[in-house]
This record gives C-alpha cells, sequence and structure tokens, in this order.
C-alpha cells in the first residue's frame, strides 16, 4: 500500500515537471527506493530516458522534450518550481536553442545548448553548456521552459560567432515580430562588430549590413520597431496602450485621419531608418506627397556599406565560453 501511495507520489511529481523527473527528485521527495523506480519502469508508469532520467510512460509526444530533460539534468536535486523561483535557476536554454524556441531565424538545432553559470558537464548526447553571466533579465519562460531573451539570444549568437547569414536571419524575425528593438540590437551587437569584418563597437553599422543581408524592407522594420517603442504620440487619437502592445492597423489608421498624428509618427518612422525627416515632412495636408517620397526612397534599412570579406562568416563556436 504504501508502495502504491509513493508511485501515485512520483506520477504526481513528474506530471507537475513535464512529464519528467530524476531519480534524485523523486527519493528526496517521495522517498521512493531505487527498486521501486525500476518496478515502475518494468511496469511502464515510467520510461527511462537516461542514467537518474525518467519520463513518464504513455505520455503524450513532447516536442520539446530533449530541451526539458536537458535543462533537468542540469540540476538533478532541485525540483522545477523551485529553480525556477531563483534569479538564474542553475542555468538556461540558450543560443540556437532558444532561437529555435522563440521562432527565430533558420538555424539548425542540431543540439541543446544552455547556458550556466558555472562549469557544468553533462553526459547526455547531443547537450552542449556553455558558461558565461546571467542575470534574471536576461532569461524568459516559453512553453515552461527558461530561456534566454530573444535580445540576449543574439548576444550569444554573435558571440558565438554565427555566420553572418544566420545571425541576419535571427535578427530579421525577432525584429519585423518586435521581439526586440533596434536600439537594443545595436548595443548587443557592438562588442562583435569588428569580428564580423566591421569598425570595432559599430553596432549600427553591422546592424544595417545584416538587415541589407536579410532583405528587410525599410518600413516593415521601421513600423514594428516604432510599433514596440511608442507609447502616446503628440495627437489623442494615436494614444497607446502598453508599450509593446501598440496597434499597428491602428498606428495607420490615425496617420491618415490626423494631419498632426502623421506628421509626428513619420518623423520617428524617418529616424528609425536612418534618415531625416526635416527635408521629406511638412506639416499639414501637404505632408501627403513627401510621407510617400520617404517609403520610395528607402529600399532597405541602412547605409550604402557592405559586409566586408573575411570574418563575417566564422563557423558557430559550440564550446563553453
Amino acid at each position: 500500500m504504501r508502495s502504491d501511495s509513493r508511485a501515485a507520489q512520483v506520477v504526481a511529481l513528474a506530471a507537475e515537471q513535464g512529464g519528467v523527473v530524476t531519480s534524485r527528485q523523486a527519493r528526496a521527495v517521495t522517498s521512493v527506493s531505487v527498486q521501486q523506480l525500476k518496478r515502475m519502469v518494468d511496469s511502464g508508469v515510467l520510461e527511462r530516458l537516461h542514467h537518474g532520467l525518467y519520463r513518464l510512460g504513455r505520455m503524450p509526444e513532447d516536442v520539446h522534450l530533449g530541451e526539458r530533460v536537458a535543462w533537468l539534468a542540469l540540476d538533478p536535486d532541485v525540483v522545477v518550481w523551485e529553480r525556477l523561483d531563483q534569479p538564474v535557476p542553475t542555468g538556461v536554454l540558450s543560443h540556437r536553442t532558444a532561437a529555435a524556441l522563440h521562432g527565430v531565424g533558420d538555424l539548425d538545432a542540431d543540439v541543446v545548448e544552455l547556458t550556466a553559470t558555472r562549469r557544468i558537464r553533462l553526459a547526455l548526447p547531443g547537450v552542449i553548456v556553455h558558461r558565461g553571466a546571467l542575470s534574471r533579465e536576461d532569461w524568459q519562460l516559453v512553453d515552461g521552459l527558461p530561456v534566454t531573451t530573444p535580445v540576449r539570444t543574439i548576444a550569444d549568437l554573435a558571440a558565438a560567432g554565427t555566420d553572418a547569414g544566420h545571425l541576419a536571419s535571427v535578427v530579421r524575425d525577432a525584429l519585423t515580430r518586435g521581439l526586440v528593438t533596434v536600439a537594443e540590437v545595436v548595443a548587443v551587437l557592438a562588442p562583435h562588430a569588428f569580428d564580423y569584418g566591421h569598425r570595432a563597437l559599430d553596432g549600427q553599422g553591422f546592424l544595417e549590413v545584416l538587415i541589407a543581408q536579410a532583405g528587410v524592407p525599410a518600413t516593415m522594420l521601421a513600423v514594428a520597431d516604432l510599433a514596440r517603442n511608442t507609447t502616446t504620440t503628440t495627437a489623442p487619437t494615436v494614444a497607446a496602450a502598453e508599450a509593446g502592445q501598440l496597434d499597428v492597423a491602428a498606428l495607420m489608421k490615425a496617420m491618415t485621419e490626423s494631419p498632426q498624428a502623421r506628421d509626428a509618427l513619420l518623423r520617428s518612422l524617418s529616424v528609425a531608418i536612418g534618415q531625416s525627416a526635416a527635408g521629406h515632412i511638412s506639416s499639414g495636408a501637404g505632408a501627403a506627397a513627401p510621407a510617400r517620397r520617404v517609403a520610395e526612397d528607402t529600399g532597405t534599412t541602412g547605409s550604402d556599406r557592405t559586409a566586408r570579406p573575411g570574418r563575417s562568416a566564422r563557423p558557430a563556436k559550440v564550446s563553453d565560453r
């Protein structure tokens, strides 16, 4: 009877952790024995994934099972909810794995990558643990898993020397989906600009080349960045909700209905795509034609700079930093 009760507790514990559990967690929380865990495996209640790692039997397919198991293995003694209460939960999913979980870029996520603040080596195949500084602002939950934020993911990929083409695809998707701002990307790219063949600390130039390489229309990028950053404008008809929640359709509607709003927003648009609005935008009804010229004169964000050959296509590094 006591054995059945402990088995039920193990099942409940695994269910609370996305269907996976470690033997150390099970023994600490439920006092189950190694023999009882083996019997649960033999009966099909548990499925052994790796030494000391189990998942519930007959569970629906978990597309993130590999990531869940790898993160769990970083600290097999502590249950998930206690780890997630920590500023840094022993480490977080990062790099190519984080990009895949955020749905940005077209990188191959053939291995599971994590970042931890201390050196940790796992016996799991296909898992790489990087060492790096982390704070609470560097990660967020995605499908119940701790994952580096989009902007931290871009920083990690650039630091790892990800080739410029794949890095550009990540930056493109993160910007056009409003997951990051232009200013944030410029800031995290700046320390790595020289390694990719640009002037030292020239994050803006680095970004412009990536955006040109990714083929992002300037207007799309500018509107996405504006929608994420703008909270209010000079016109009451375009008062926004919270930052990052501005409705782009409402933004466009306001621009057609209010000349003042149109002027203010087009100025912001021009700044976002690196052009001066002074020569293009005038107040009142006459602003429509200059506004069209702003859109027509800029095909893609950035100047005429092109990527310098050489260091722009470094192979990705996947060892500990």
